[in-house]
């Protein structure tokens, strides 16, 4: 009996050092300033964000750095804050809603009782940066017309940036390639509706 009551206040020690993390968490972020005020709802111009794709070795909440080549390295203590699909999802809409001021962009799944034209599909293959704060952002997106059931357009990317080094420079980096990645969209969007 004596002996229980010594491994139960060690075994309540380990546990609540395990909780004791030194792990920090980030977020991407849009980086296309927003216009002031309230947006109405075109609704002949709505595009949906489908949910993002992103390739299995990101599907995880640590950040993924890449030591070379086919080289990866999970940093367990560097953490997103969420998902980092629905993270990509998030910055998409917001960064093609100040880019498109004359549609309505809403990400899947929406709460509003409307349609969308045309739906946005976008699948991430490599989104990562090195120990020399190179990012690299590379896949392809696609672009449906609802109506029609079918694909207008859509293209491969591959975006290269040099950043900071360190994680929180690596993550404002992929942000800034969200960005080029949203403009792109936005000038092919304008072309449909």
């Amino acid at each position: 009996m004596i002996h229980k009551r010594l491994w139960l206040p060690a075994l309540l020690l380990i546990a609540l050092a395990g909780c004791s993390s030194k792990s920090q968490f980030y977020r991407l972020e849009p980086t296309v300033p927003s216009p002031q005020g309230s947006k109405s709802i075109h609704p002949k111009r709505i595009l949906g964000i489908g949910e993002v794709q992103v390739a299995d070795y990101l599907e995880k909440p640590e950040l993924v750095t890449r030591l070379g080549g086919v080289h990866l390295k999970v940093q367990e203590e560097q953490r997103w804050a969420g998902s980092l699909a629905k993270s990509v999802q998030e910055v998409l809409q917001q960064d093609l809603s100040a880019l498109l001021p004359r549609h309505t962009v809403l990400s899947y799944p929406w709460d509003e009782p409307v349609s969308d034209a045309y739906r946005l599909f976008v699948t991430i293959d490599r989104f990562d940066g090195d120990a020399n704060g190179t990012v690299t952002l590379a896949g392809h997106w696609s672009l449906a017309d609802q109506s029609r059931n079918s694909v207008v357009t859509g293209e491969k990317f591959r975006y290269v940036q040099k950043g900071a080094p360190d994680p929180a420079g690596i993550v404002t980096t992929q942000s800034s390639l969200l960005e080029r990645l949203s403009r792109r969209i936005a000038s092919k969007v304008r072309r449909f509706f």
